[in-house]
């Protein structure tokens, strides 16, 4: 009888503190899901501004590596325009196209009728799969020829890329110049010693990021071995 009366005095949770206690188990639940979720977010936010930073070194990386191996020949035929290099830097839309002859073509076929020789150009245009942004763009021809700034295979370097800008150092006149094309008088047969490069790029908050690196070109003149036969042209 007495353990009969000690479990008759027991009682449970009413109905209304069952309610409560699942509600703040939500309540846990929901806030705990959300933290989750923020979380997520931020780390592949994190890993897309990464992704961005990565894609804009090794743009830069790019350009600052074929840059410095420019070069301008006077081993041509003077009325051959197909043998004819050249280093062009001139105010384009998206800021500046630079167009120039390269040592830096990688030969893939082992047979290919290559050189180590290329044209190459560096601007910003319309992205070919998104026209709703413009990107930096990359052109190389493998052979150079008679229109050294047209032709071969355009691709995208760097995508959402709003300017390029370049600058060219003059160390005859120790000063930076804004152009540079070696079809003109003042720097005809001439590199510049260093190039700066400058990509303006639109960030996630509307602002604009500027990256900037300086390359050193190898050469500093046209080439011309005496003894070969060739000889400087009047062009």
């Amino acid at each position: 009888m007495q353990a009969g009366r000690k479990r008759s005095g027991m009682r449970g949770f009413t109905l209304t503190e069952t309610l409560i206690g699942v509600a703040i188990l939500g309540l846990i639940g929901v806030m705990s899901f959300g933290t989750f979720i923020a979380a997520v977010n931020s780390q592949e936010r994190a890993a897309e501004i990464g992704d961005r930073y990565h894609q804009i070194r090794q743009a830069m990386l790019r350009m600052s590596r074929e840059i410095s191996q420019a070069f301008i020949s006077e081993h041509r035929f003077c009325e051959d325009p197909r043998t004819k290099t050249i280093f062009k830097g001139e105010r384009s839309g998206g800021g500046m196209r630079l167009d120039f002859t390269s040592f830096s073509h990688f030969r893939i076929g082992a047979d290919a009728n290559e050189s180590d020789q290329n044209e190459l150009s560096f601007y910003v245009d319309d992205d070919p799969d998104d026209k709703s942004i413009r990107s930096l763009m990359r052109r190389e021809q493998s052979r150079i020829d008679e229109e050294p700034d047209e032709g071969g295979l355009i691709q995208v370097l760097a995508e959402n890329i709003k300017e390029v800008n370049f600058q060219f150092y003059d160390s005859k006149e120790d000063r930076w110049e804004d152009e540079w094309n070696t079809e003109d008088t003042d720097f005809k047969r001439r590199l510049p010693m260093f190039v700066r490069i400058e990509l303006i790029v639109p960030n996630a908050g509307g602002d604009d990021e500027t990256f900037v690196t300086k390359t050193r070109l190898f050469l500093k003149s046209s080439i011309l071995i005496a003894g070969t036969g060739f000889s400087q042209c009047q062009d």
